[in-house]
């Protein structure tokens, strides 16, 4: 979406100060399917937010509800104290001052590049936007390829068009949905990282929409983890991957281990199948006896240092995967199997009998699956 903007003087900040957004009690729902259940969340100003999720779980119809493409069911939207959003009222799109970088970066093939990021600035005078285009070409590292059609650009060069365009107006407020999603790995990762420079440059408040841990957890200040409607977690994304909220947390971010079993009486133990006992350095806060603990599997150490850990287990190597900086191990306790990752130099073979450690700090409990 592009938004036409009011003549600005040329001696203007480079953007716009970024706006602090509240959703509250947001619901969004079609015929009778709920696809957002009364999610609440605040960002900060110059803040980057991701929603994280498998899909269907309603992130990026909360992102268009934002944007004015979806209208909520219930629970208002307000951008910089101003509502924009409720079951009542809507403020169309193009006065939230909100832009939107899509899937699709729709650069329109018979203009030049200058003119496709210039296009939503007709509220300026000639000269003060072919400045504004300028200088965001140069932000984005197009200065080169202002006079180049969309045919003549790669796929990276085509995304920076679409940011720059996104950027341009100077929003309160970006939204990008899983925009390097259509990109090939490589070129994927460094544009993660340009991509969050930019933003850090402009520092504009950003949402960003992606089903990719590694982009959620490399690019965000927060993370708003989402599950069938509602927010499961929202955290750093250290603190979502170093302290999940549940199995499903666990699991989505990273490779987890987990042991379910009952939580002691000093609330620092769990006690699995085959008399495993787990401890962990902080207590279980949370209620009912049923409780998994969780630990990555690269605080899983394998061999003779296991017995410097408080948790030591005596395990049996079912498979052994060499995967280049690492081995992936898995291996067989009472309770169940767990994955450890190895150095690539150990020497470890399926059918050996081995010692398993994870240290006390390194593990968190969370309520078992279904308390």
């Amino acid at each position: 979406m592009s938004n036409t903007i009011e003549q600005a003087p040329p001696t203007q900040a480079k953007a716009a100060a970024g706006a602090a957004l509240v959703v509250s009690g947001l619901r969004i729902k079609y015929g009778e399917v709920e696809a957002v259940k009364g999610i609440d969340f605040t960002i900060n100003p110059g803040e980057f937010l991701t929603l994280l999720g498998p899909s269907g779980c309603g992130k990026t119809t909360t992102l268009r509800c934002i944007a004015g493409l979806e209208a909520p069911s219930g629970g208002t939207i307000t951008l910089d104290g101003k509502p924009i959003a409720s079951a009542d009222k809507q403020l169309p799109p193009e006065k939230r001052g909100i832009n939107m970088v899509f899937q699709s970066y729709a650069v329109w093939p018979h203009m030049t590049v200058e003119k496709n990021v210039g296009y939503g600035l007709k509220g300026l005078g000639r000269t003060d936007a072919a400045a504004r285009v300028a200088e965001v070409l140069e932000l984005v590292g197009l200065a080169p390829y202002a006079k180049r059609y969309g045919t003549e650009l790669s796929g990276g060069q085509q995304q920076r068009v679409a940011l720059a365009r996104a950027i341009v107006t100077r929003p309160k407020l970006l939204l990008f949905d899983e925009p390097l999603s259509n990109l090939d790995a490589g070129l994927r990762e460094q544009m993660r990282f340009e991509l969050l420079e930019l933003q850090r440059t402009v520092g504009i408040t950003s949402v960003y929409v992606t089903h990719d841990q590694t982009e959620a957890m490399s690019m965000s200040d927060r993370v708003a983890l989402m599950r069938d409607g509602v927010i499961e977690q929202l955290d750093s994304p250290r603190e979502i991957y170093r302290r999940p909220a549940s199995e499903f947390a666990a699991n989505f971010i990273g490779r987890a281990n987990l042991v379910r079993g009952e939580i002691a009486a000093d609330r620092l133990a769990v006690t699995a199948d085959g008399g495993v006992k787990v401890v962990a350095h902080e207590p279980y806060g949370g209620t009912g006896p049923r409780v998994t603990a969780v630990f990555r599997s690269e605080r899983v150490v394998v061999g003779a240092e296991a017995q410097a850990c408080e948790n030591t287990w005596a395990a049996t190597v079912e498979r052994v995967a060499f995967l280049g900086r690492h081995i992936d191990v898995a291996l067989r306790l009472p309770s169940g199997v767990i994955r450890a990752e190895v150095s690539a130099d150990v020497q470890i073979a399926a059918g050996d009998q081995v010692s398993v450690g994870v240290r006390a700090r390194d593990v968190h409990f969370v309520p078992a699956a279904g308390e």
